[in-house]
């Protein structure tokens, strides 16, 4: 049922056009089971060491190599690992449960520090995405429900509120090229956000089921990572629109 459901899903939006915004809709070429992390929610990629660094809902932190097989594991756990984001040899993970974002030393993957984070509403519709803007010069996590987008400055300490529109939900985030993409599960769609106003520009739809987590390899390629198939899906460099 909730594949059928899914597959509605993609059938109305074949229809749906967004006034202002360029809309299209892209294919997965491929993925790769997760067999030994489960219910992955979020990835990213090292441009330094060509590593990928994978977080599970479980509370575990991963390193894997290029072809997504692991070869560390934090010893440091958490509750509810959502989000992850790297920046200047540390690793940065949201908590989504506790409300915290836990550092980690990219080197060693040794625990340094965690960080409480302002959030309230319901234990499960917390900050599923971390990234950090680098127009703004601040972290950035977004709400799963609301859609609210919360910057913070280097210790957390919150700076600014915007609402995300045009999705159901948040659960990724990732800067790449001087944007910011915001991954919605719920819609399968990935939302393409100017840095200066968080204003949605461009929506690409996927036929990808849940997709949690995004990221970009060094040459442009997206992977997206789905807990409830524990896959890594691929795909091509998004293609550019103009309007």
């Amino acid at each position: 049922m909730k594949i059928l459901s899914f597959y509605l899903l993609l059938l109305l939006l074949s229809v749906f056009e967004s006034k202002g915004k360029n809309v299209l809709h892209i294919k997965h070429k491929g993925f790769k089971l997760l067999k030994s992390i489960p219910e992955p929610s979020d990835i990213v990629f090292d441009s330094i060491g060509h590593h990928y660094y994978i977080v599970s809902d479980h509370g575990y932190l991963f390193e894997c190599d290029t072809n997504l097989n692991v070869v560390r594991k934090a010893e440091k756990s958490g509750l509810d690992f959502e989000g992850i984001d790297i920046r200047d040899g540390f690793i940065y993970i949201s908590d989504e449960t506790p409300r915290e974002v836990y550092k980690y030393r990219m080197s060693d993957l040794a625990f340094v520090e965690k960080y409480p984070v302002s959030w309230g509403g319901a234990a499960n519709k917390a900050f599923e995405s971390i990234s950090y803007n680098y127009v703004r010069h601040c972290f950035v996590l977004v709400a799963q429900q609301p859609t609210v987008l919360v910057e913070y400055d280097s210790t957390f300490k919150e700076t600014g509120r915007y609402k995300i529109k045009g999705a159901r939900n948040i659960a990724g985030a990732r800067w790449h090229n001087g944007l910011l993409y915001l991954l919605s599960s719920l819609d399968a769609s990935i939302l393409v956000c100017d840095p200066n106003n968080y204003n949605v520009t461009t929506v690409y739809h996927l036929n990808v089921l849940n997709p949690e987590g995004i990221s970009f390899d060094d040459r442009g390629q997206m992977r997206l990572v789905s807990d409830d198939t524990r896959r890594v899906y691929y795909f091509d460099k998004l293609p550019i629109l103009h309007q």
